[in-house]
C-alpha cells in the first residue's frame, strides 16, 4: 500500500482564496498527496494561467451579477463554477503511477473520479479520443470532451486542467450538479454569434449529475463515493483532516496578492 492520502472539505469560499487553497497545496505537494473537495460562494469565472481575465471575462457584467472573476493556475479556457463540485489533487506524480507521465496522470485521476462516480449510482465513461471532441478547440470547456475526462450519456460531465511545478503536480477540476455553466457564453468578451454558437454548443454537449441521475444530489454522500474511489483505484489508506492554520494563512495571503 502506498503513502496515505490527506482527504480535505473546505467548503464554500471565494474564488481567489479557492485558487490559493490549491496553490499552497500544490507548493507543499512533496510534503504528502492531498484531495480536496470545495464550492464557490459567490460563482466565479475563473481565467486559465495563460489567459489574461479581463480580456477573456466580461468583468463589469460579472461584476453587476455578483459573480467573481479569478485566475486559476492551471491552464485551459474559462470555467463558470455554479452549481458544481470542484476536486483538486495536489501530490508528486509517481503518487498516483509508476513514471508519473502526464497523461498517464491524467488517465489515473479520470478512472478514480470515474470509480467514485459510479459508486454514487451514475453511469460514467473515460473520453478514449483525442484531445477536443465534440466541439472547436477554441470554444468553452463545457462544449468539448478532451482525453480522459469524464462523460455520461455521451455529454461531458467532468472537466478538468491540470499543471506541474517541477516534481509537483496540481489538478483540479469542475463536476457539474447543475446547469449553471450554461451562462458562462453571457460572461465573455465574445460578440453575438459566438455566444450564440457556443451557448448551443455547451448546451448539446455537457450534462450535469441531477440530470444524470434523476435526483437531487446529497453533496456528503458525493463526496464519500469519490474519495473511496480514490482509495479503491490507488490501493492506500485515505485521511481525512482540515487544513493547517499555516495553509489558511498563506491561502488568505494569495488572496489579498491576486485582488
Amino acid at each position: 500500500m502506498g503513502l496515505a492520502w490527506r482527504v480535505v472539505d473546505t467548503g464554500v469560499n471565494c474564488g481567489a482564496y479557492n485558487m490559493g487553497v490549491d496553490q499552497v497545496l500544490a507548493a507543499d505537494a512533496a510534503q504528502g498527496p492531498v484531495l480536496r473537495f470545495y464550492g464557490w460562494d459567490p460563482p466565479a469565472v475563473s481565467c486559465g494561467w495563460n489567459q489574461q481575465p479581463e480580456r477573456e471575462a466580461n468583468v463589469e457584467a460579472c461584476r453587476a451579477l455578483g459573480i467573481d472573476v479569478v485566475r486559476r493556475p492551471t491552464g485551459g479556457r474559462a470555467v463558470l463554477h455554479w452549481e458544481e463540485l470542484t476536486y483538486s489533487v495536489a501530490c508528486v506524480p509517481e503518487a498516483l503511477v509508476a513514471g508519473g507521465g502526464i497523461e498517464a496522470t491524467h488517465r489515473k485521476i479520470g478512472a478514480c473520479l470515474a470509480e467514485g462516480l459510479r459508486l454514487f449510482g451514475a453511469s460514467v465513461e473515460l473520453e478514449r479520443a483525442g484531445r477536443c471532441v465534440g466541439g472547436l478547440r477554441s470554444g468553452p470547456c463545457f462544449g468539448s470532451t478532451a482525453r480522459w475526462e469524464l462523460k455520461c450519456q455521451q455529454r461531458k460531465l467532468v472537466g478538468s486542467a491540470q499543471r506541474r511545478y517541477g516534481r509537483r503536480l496540481l489538478q483540479h477540476g469542475s463536476i457539474l450538479l447543475g446547469r449553471a455553466h450554461e451562462r458562462l457564453p453571457q460572461l465573455l468578451r465574445i460578440d453575438e454569434d459566438a455566444r450564440q454558437k457556443w451557448t448551443q454548443q455547451v448546451r448539446a454537449h455537457s450534462t450535469d449529475l441531477q440530470a444524470c441521475l434523476g435526483r437531487p444530489i446529497d453533496r456528503a454522500e458525493l463526496v464519500n463515493c469519490l474519495v473511496e474511489g480514490f482509495r479503491r483505484q490507488l490501493g492506500v489508506k485515505m485521511c481525512w483532516g482540515a487544513l493547517a492554520a499555516d495553509e489558511v494563512r498563506r491561502a488568505g495571503a494569495w488572496e489579498r496578492d491576486s485582488a
